[in-house]
């Protein structure tokens, strides 16, 4: 029997459709960003490390990856994620874990991926309103670990040379990059993302390398809009696939 709290939304990609929540995290822009910033490939193992309701693998099988492991430690969004993958007849090219990604020990998980992606928590813990609900302050705010654990983490589960692809506010730019340092996950490829020309950029894309020599490339800005409620042309070509 379907929660009431459950809503049925249209991907606008690969015919794709995503059972979400009212009551839990949902996705936003930003998962769309981050799917389409690596170069992705059938043959490459990735990760995406707090999937929620699945979104970005999903997005992912749309752009060539086939190998994708979706990890998720809140049991509701696990669930959603589960039935997203079968809903959408991707039970081939995603398999879902229901797990904290800080806690995966033992040689099946330790540089386990070609690549990662992450979309993590943007706030700290005493940033801003918590909200209510603990599962949507888990999502939102660093309550379990800081983005230090967190990028630790993803230096453990990737592979030498392997790839991690993350998006984070801009405001918390030097927070992200030091932590990356820190685990030697070398910054190789930036992005800023605005929301439209004229307008500062408050999203940041970041491909960082395990073990990678230094060499830090930004590239041109992304525009989410070109004016209000009218999406970039970069953008649209997204969803002007099919």
């Amino acid at each position: 029997m379907k929660n009431n709290a459950e809503r049925l939304d249209d991907l606008l990609i690969g015919g794709m459709k995503l059972w979400q929540r009212t009551d839990q995290f949902r996705f936003a822009i930003d998962a769309v960003l981050l799917a389409h910033f690596p170069k992705l490939s059938e043959k490459r193992r990735y990760a995406d490390l707090g999937t929620g309701t699945g979104v970005i693998p999903l997005l992912m099988t749309a752009l060539g990856a086939k190998q994708i492991t979706a990890i998720e430690v809140n049991p509701v969004l696990a669930d959603l994620a589960r039935r997203n993958i079968t809903l959408n007849h991707k039970e081939t090219e995603i398999s879902l874990v229901e797990a904290d990604y800080c806690k995966l020990e033992g040689a099946e998980w330790v540089e386990r991926f070609d690549a990662i992606l992450i979309n993590p928590p943007y706030f700290t813990a005493s940033q801003g309103a918590i909200p209510q609900s603990s599962d949507v302050s888990l999502a939102r705010h660093e309550t379990m670990y800081d983005i230090t654990d967190i990028a630790r983490a993803v230096a453990k589960l990737v592979k030498y040379q392997g790839q991690a692809f993350w998006i984070y506010p801009v405001s918390r730019l030097m927070d992200l990059l030091g932590a990356l340092k820190a685990v030697k996950l070398e910054p190789k490829r930036m992005r800023f993302v605005h929301s439209m020309p004229g307008k500062a950029a408050k999203l940041v894309l970041i491909e960082a390398r395990k073990a990678g020599q230094v060499g830090l490339i930004t590239e041109a800005p992304l525009y989410i809009y070109d004016t209000p409620n009218v999406y970039s042309e970069e953008v649209r070509s997204w969803y002007d696939r099919d």
